[in-house]
């Protein structure tokens, strides 16, 4: 198991830099986390997977939407 360890400013600029760019890559409307009533933010913890759906959708409206060379 990871040991604990406390985040710098330097770790969580690295981490949000990251979380950012896949966030940029999915559809606007995709849900990436919610905002509770105190007002803190809570990532879900599956956007990795939300951003690999999307990419393959992606990847399968490109090749439907190519014409067929064989034809």
């Amino acid at each position: 198991m990871a040991k604990t360890r406390p985040l710098t400013a330097a770790d969580l600029a690295r981490i949000l830099r990251v979380y950012l760019r896949i966030v940029d890559e999915l559809p606007s409307d995709t849900e990436t986390g919610f905002l509770d009533e105190h007002g803190h933010v809570h990532f879900l913890p599956d956007v990795g997977q939300k951003l690999r759906a999307s990419r393959e959708a992606a990847d399968l409206l490109a090749r439907i939407s190519r014409p067929d060379e064989e034809k």
